[in-house]
């Protein structure tokens, strides 16, 4: 099933809206229905509403994204839920100064909007509507232009100031671990905003219950379970950060030909723990790789008599690292690239390869050695993960 609504491309990203955002069109549509306008009107202008707001979430998330390819970081998707975005980018720069950049880049953007509306609105109407609570509340639920542009200011701002609140992983909280990690190491950086965020979420989830404000609900559990995942994601790549491609390649791994059929493959997946083969030619050269994934989808479509070069994946399409590379390196470039499996090469000689598999029995073990005996090293400040901008 596909969770997503829609999905379409702007500007070189790919942008999913789920499926659940048509509960909130139709949640506008009957808030605005119920008011002065009726419900033909008033729930057209209701889900035009909301539809504009989320146009502006998207902008939020875009200021991320597009921040971030000025430092060669690229955005893999932005998703649109009800409490909001999410800007997928592949990984976090290096840099503090850079992560601050492109934290600040999604509030200033809802800023600028609510900036470049102000002269229409004041053009429509008096400045002491626009600037009224009372006033605004009053007039939310009428249709009309002006209405409309005073909300989407009003909710402009109110995103970017409630997107600056200190709760990890809104921006506010990136801004603040991207401060910390200038005194300290990053991962310690990201367990002091973790810490802060979990703090101002459960305020939040009280004020909810009290207040009955569901959506504020929703939000106070992301941001518990968000800042958890971030954490764990940044702890896991502490302890990769410690050990190197060529420590990692298992040295007796097998080696299939470009000769042989998928029935050799199929041996010896069952008599070995090897699931996934380089694939050479006669002369020993490296061709390309069968991964598992690959080898199950050729036995179901082809059976186990067909060639292993032409099911495959080829050379060119496996990233290639080098033995010094630590698996933190190797693990990224499997999440930018798509791919199970990474080529470790020296001097153009492929060594071996790393599998994610083999990425994971390694932090599983090692990971629980370094947590009995914390090394320096498993807290340096030089972690960057993936990461989610909201």
């Amino acid at each position: 099933m596909n969770v997503n609504l829609a999905e379409f491309k702007l500007l070189g990203i790919d942008v999913k809206v789920h499926w659940s955002f048509v509960l909130v069109l139709a949640f506008g549509a009957f808030l605005y229905g119920a008011g002065p306008a009726g419900w033909l009107v008033g729930g057209l202008y209701g889900a035009l509403t909301i539809a504009l707001l989320f146009v502006c979430v998207s902008m939020h998330e875009y200021g991320h994204a597009l921040a971030a390819r000025r430092f060669g970081i690229g955005t893999r998707s932005i998703l649109l839920l009800p409490i909001g975005g999410v800007a997928n980018l592949e990984r976090i720069p290096e840099k503090p100064a850079q992560e601050i950049i492109i934290v600040a880049a999604g509030p200033l953007v809802n800023l600028a909007l609510a900036i470049l509306l102000l002269p229409l609105a004041l053009a429509l109407g008096d400045g002491q509507r626009i600037f009224s609570l009372n006033a605004m509340a009053a007039n939310i639920q009428n249709p009309g232009v002006f209405n409309l542009i005073v909300f989407l200011i009003s909710t402009n701002i109110l995103l970017a100031l409630f997107n600056l609140l200190p709760a990890f992983p809104l921006d506010g909280g990136r801004l603040l671990r991207a401060a910390l990690a200038y005194a300290m190491p990053y991962r310690r950086a990201t367990q002091t905003a973790v810490a802060v965020g979990r703090m101002l979420a459960v305020l939040m989830a009280v004020f909810g219950i009290f207040t009955g404000a569901i959506g504020l609900l929703l939000i106070a559990f992301f941001v518990y379970i968000g800042g958890s995942a971030e954490l764990e994601a940044v702890s896991s790549r502490a302890v990769l950060r410690n050990f190197r491609a060529g420590d990692a390649l298992t040295h007796n791994a097998v080696n299939l030909y470009t000769s042989e059929r998928l029935e050799r493959a199929t041996q010896l997946i069952m008599s070995s723990y090897q699931t996934d083969y380089p694939v050479r030619d006669l002369a020993g050269n490296f061709v390309g790789v069968l991964t598992r994934p690959r080898l199950i989808h050729a036995l179901r479509e082809q059976g186990p008599e067909a060639r292993i070069v032409d099911v495959m994946q080829p050379a060119a399409d496996v990233p290639r690292s080098s033995p010094q590379d630590d698996l933190a390196t190797v693990w990224e470039m499997m999440s930018q690239s798509g791919s199970r499996v990474v080529a470790v090469a020296e001097q153009g000689q492929v060594l071996g390869i790393i599998t994610s598999d083999d990425i994971s029995e390694v932090f599983q073990v090692m990971g629980a050695m370094l947590e009995r005996r914390p090394s320096p090293a498993s807290f340096g400040g030089e972690d960057r993960e993936r990461g989610t901008y909201v």
